[in-house]
């Protein structure tokens, strides 16, 4: 099941986010499924000149990693407002992915976890008419808003051209399981 919420942050609290993701050193490329090191490159320095986006992760619980920053504050209570208005039953936050994509990023179709207990959301910090396939379906990036889905749909970026750049957050969480 697919949720889209609306509203989480205001634009102005999101423009201060992306001002602290622009002061952020631990930018990476995406490499999405390209563990190929030649293709990376070939994409990379190549006459496409594509990528697949860069990222910051703040958090990941799998990995060890905790950056103290002030990007996993705002991370934690967009988690916290979104966790008060979806049907899913959350336990806890396992990762924040922070994400930049320019106009010639193409991301890979991947999913973020296989475990059928998990569900990611991708949470939008400027409007532009890139936005997120999910399953083959298009969700348009809006600014402030969340799009919920179970972690182990395939999903990827759409690159925006209309702007020069899309920022987001993807959080990975954990669901309460039920006991029988």
């Amino acid at each position: 099941m697919i949720e889209v919420l609306k509203n989480i942050l205001p634009k102005e609290i999101n423009n201060k986010i992306i001002l602290c993701l622009l002061d952020s050193s631990n930018w990476k490329i995406a490499k999405d499924l390209r563990n190929n090191q030649e293709l990376l490159l070939n994409d990379l320095l190549g006459q496409s000149g594509k990528d697949s986006g860069f990222f910051v992760r703040t958090f990941d619980e799998k990995e060890n990693i905790y950056i103290h920053s002030p990007l996993n504050l705002y991370a934690e209570i967009i988690y916290e407002i979104v966790k008060q208005h979806t049907k899913y039953k959350f336990l806890k936050p396992t990762r924040f992915n922070w994400n930049y994509y320019n106009s010639s990023s193409q991301a890979t179709p991947h999913t973020d976890n296989n475990e059928g207990y998990y569900v990611s959301f991708v949470y939008n910090l400027n409007t532009n008419n890139g936005g997120t396939n999910i399953n083959d379906e298009f969700y348009k990036s809006n600014v402030g808003e969340a799009i919920l889905f179970p972690s182990n749909f395939t999903h990827s970026s759409v690159s925006q051209t209309d702007t020069k750049g899309r920022f987001n957050l993807n959080c990975v969480i954990e669901l309460q399981r039920s006991i029988s």
